[in-house]
């Protein structure tokens, strides 16, 4: 099923199943049938209540649609969609997790033996939902960059996960773009080094609204394998990037047994497992405003948000 969380005149969110141009308000539905509408009231809420608010949702639509009762739907134009997941713990990304990505950038992708997952962390202030626009940061850095990644959404905590069992720790699976500054205009005479250099590139991944996620969280019951999708980022329509997601060079189980070995995974934490190769460094065609960008996953719907100065 696709959740999301959804608000209309409130500035927080309820959590919402969509059907096609529908949104179903799931509190709604228990509170009318006798179910625990606590546990559907937000998807903070529902991800703590792990297997027991997965059936009680599925069982929700079942009546809803059964019954149709016009209150508890509304239409999707109506109301305006929030992150799938609006206050994750942490927002977790992969670096170089395809290796076509890293050789487009003139590096050379290491056999995997020899790696690990490179990991690193967005602020919660980065995230945006379908729709908002990407704000350009100005004079800082004017070479803003897409990436289309899947993410993981973690539902249930977990430290020192073994990878054949780390796919029960995820709840979900939606559109990520880890939108990167790629070059920053400090004004301060610096010494360029490996180290300002690195610390530039974080840095360019840190600015407000460069996290955009959704439209919806997509159970992971109805993703068997997500190492099996393919992924297409869009430009004002131009295919940029298409790849599969079996071409990663760490795939979401070893990338969440390989996290959950330094911290504590926390339901609503976001993984971010990489981005393909095609992005705007490659040739100069960095992100402008009136731009709209896509990100479409097989089964996850389509991300799309325009470019603002």
């Amino acid at each position: 099923m696709q959740l999301v969380t959804f608000a209309i005149d409130e500035p927080d969110g309820r959590l919402g199943l969509l059907d096609g141009g529908r949104v179903l308000d799931l509190a709604a539905v228990a509170a009318a049938r006798g179910g625990d509408a606590g546990l559907v009231a937000t998807m903070e809420r529902f991800l703590a209540g792990g297997a027991r608010a997965l059936d009680l949702a599925g069982r929700l639509h079942d009546d809803a649609t059964r019954l149709g009762e016009p209150a508890w739907w509304l239409d999707l134009a109506a109301v305006r969609l929030l992150p799938p997941v609006p206050r994750p713990p942490k927002i977790l990304c992969l670096a170089g997790n395809y290796a076509a990505h890293i050789r487009e950038g003139g590096g050379v992708a290491p056999a995997k033996t020899n790696t690990t997952p490179q990991v690193f962390i967005k602020p919660i202030t980065t995230l945006i939902a379908h729709g908002e626009p990407i704000r350009l940061p100005g004079p800082l850095c004017t070479a803003v960059d897409y990436e289309g990644e899947l993410v993981a959404v973690i539902g249930r905590a977990g430290h020192n996960v073994a990878a054949a069992h780390a796919l029960d720790y995820v709840a979900g699976y939606a559109c990520f773009n880890d939108v990167s500054g790629r070059r920053l205009n400090i004004e301060v005479e610096r010494e360029i080094n490996a180290r300002t250099g690195f610390f530039d590139w974080l840095n360019g991944k840190w600015f407000d609204t460069f996290g955009p996620l959704g439209p919806a969280m997509v159970t992971a019951d109805a993703v068997p394998d997500p190492q099996a999708l393919t992924l297409t980022t869009r430009v004002n329509g131009a295919v940029r990037q298409q790849a599969g997601t079996g071409d990663m060079i760490f795939g979401v189980a070893e990338t969440v047994a390989w996290i959950s070995r330094f911290l504590t995974l926390q339901p609503g934490d976001l993984i971010a497992t990489g981005t393909p190769s095609g992005v705007g460094a490659t040739t100069g065609a960095f992100l402008q405003a009136g731009d709209v960008v896509e990100v479409e996953i097989t089964g996850l719907g389509t991300l799309r948000n325009p470019v603002a100065a």
